[in-house]
């Protein structure tokens, strides 16, 4: 089996692809371009919402978007992103099972 995007099935037994992290890069360490990031994140899976049961980060996640004024991930209260992080225990069950973004 190759390796081309195609060949990945939703739902299969395969792992997904893990991509280095440039940690070393001042970017990492720019808490704007986090919060960009986590925004850009934050808006696919609220999108999606497959993720929904998985740990309670996901449910605080949505919960904050539907709390906001405007019912997007752009009009959460950025404390939230942090209630989000903290929730999350680093199962990888999202990026492994259920996320068909990854």
């Amino acid at each position: 089996m190759s390796d081309t995007p195609g060949d990945k099935r939703e739902g299969s037994l395969e792992a997904p692809t893990r991509h280095p992290i440039d940690w070393k890069s001042p970017d990492f360490w720019d808490e704007g371009a986090l919060h960009k990031e986590m925004e850009r994140v934050f808006d696919i899976c609220h999108g999606c919402r497959r993720c929904f049961n998985l740990c309670h980060s996901f449910p605080t996640l949505f919960d904050a978007v539907d709390e906001s004024d405007s019912g997007e991930v752009d009009g959460m209260d950025q404390k939230a992103y942090w209630e989000v992080v903290d929730h999350c225990y680093l199962c990888d069950m999202c990026y492994m099972s259920k996320c068909p973004y990854v």
